[in-house]
């Protein structure tokens, strides 16, 4: 039995991160909207890993990001919320494939930025499985869109290769974002020969970039030499969309270690960087203020809390910056024992 019902543990972590007056300057008058809307995409089963995403200039909202955490013992429905669609073939495509392969995950992207929130968008991270790609897209009704993710696969298949899509399902000509991870030889490969990045547009297919779009991207890499994310949006005929994204994580394997990080190491440095070009003003300084970390004790078990920065996103549209963004991760966790840090 669980000591905290997943509903409670979100309500109290989202409340710690709007606390101090943070709410309104950072998610606008989203926060209302998300304390209705998220819950029924919870369950009952294992914390799902959410992220509070909202941008770091302009007007405040909030979106949400949430991975699923599947109880294997368990057959209790995972999703009630009508904003999720019909989900079932999804999620238990997503639950017996991890079986095989525990590295995959997915689960929804829930836009509350508008007073009428929409359908929620869905993601897969096949990581390495790129074979998976397929069967999750069928599942949802949208085959298509996982040729799209194969071909892009296919082209970016060395340093560059995507990791994980998201998709509105439904939504006739919308693009599939594609993403993945570079690792830390290649972006330092990136930063010593520029032309290696315009290579890989040009592999890609991504043709919305100018030299001063490639001297921004240096630089973030510069600054952030050793956790890089990318982004590229692929329409159904196949071309590749104005927008990409590179975005960086600091020190996330806790909270302490976060706050280190974006007080005094890269993450202050970044954080510079993004404020220098006015795609990040006063929000992004309230980050160390976020960071949060709680542990208490219930007879033999442990309840832990933790919220904490962990990615940021710098975006170019058209070649052009774009406000910045910041994903704070909110976890709940129960422990036999106290867990180590």
């Amino acid at each position: 039995m669980k000591l905290i019902d997943n509903r409670t543990a979100f309500l109290l972590l989202l409340g710690q991160a709007a606390s101090d007056s943070r709410g309104e300057m950072l998610f606008g008058d989203s926060l209302d909207r998300v304390k209705k809307t998220v819950p029924d995409f919870l369950g009952s089963g294992p914390f799902p890993d959410i992220y509070l995403e909202f941008p770091l200039s302009g007007e405040p909202y909030l979106d949400i990001s949430l991975t699923a955490i599947f109880d294997y013992n368990s057959e209790t429905a995972y999703i009630t919320s009508p904003l999720a669609g019909n989900t079932d073939m999804m999620m238990e495509y997503i639950r017996s494939s991890s079986l095989k392969y525990p590295d995959i995950s997915g689960g929804f992207e829930i836009d509350t930025s508008s007073s009428a929130p929409t359908a929620a968008t869905v993601h897969f991270q096949p990581r390495s499985h790129t074979e998976l790609a397929g069967g999750f897209c069928e599942s949802i009704g949208e085959a298509q869109y996982g040729q799209l993710y194969e071909e892009m696969a296919g082209r970016l298949k060395d340093s560059w290769r995507p990791s994980y899509f998201g998709l509105f399902r439904g939504r006739s000509g919308s693009p599939l974002r594609v993403g993945g991870y570079l690792i830390q030889d290649e972006i330092k490969r990136c930063i010593a020969d520029p032309e290696r990045i315009i290579r890989t547009f040009e592999t890609a297919g991504f043709k919305a970039f100018d030299d001063q779009m490639i001297d921004q991207i240096v630089s973030v890499m510069s600054v952030t030499p050793t956790h890089n994310e990318f982004q590229f949006d692929i329409f159904p005929d196949g071309t590749v969309g104005d927008i990409f994204s590179l975005s960086t994580n600091f020190a996330i394997e806790s909270p302490d270690k976060t706050l280190t990080a974006i007080k005094e190491g890269d993450g202050a440095r970044y954080f510079d960087l993004l404020k220098g070009w006015h795609i990040a003003d006063s929000r992004i300084d309230k980050m160390e203020d976020v960071v949060f970390a709680r542990e208490l004790p219930v007879g033999n078990m442990f309840i832990t809390f933790s919220v904490f920065p962990q990615w940021f996103k710098v975006r170019w549209n058209a070649g052009k910056l774009a406000p910045a963004k910041g994903y704070v991760l909110i976890k709940a966790g129960e422990y036999e024992h106290a867990p180590q840090n």
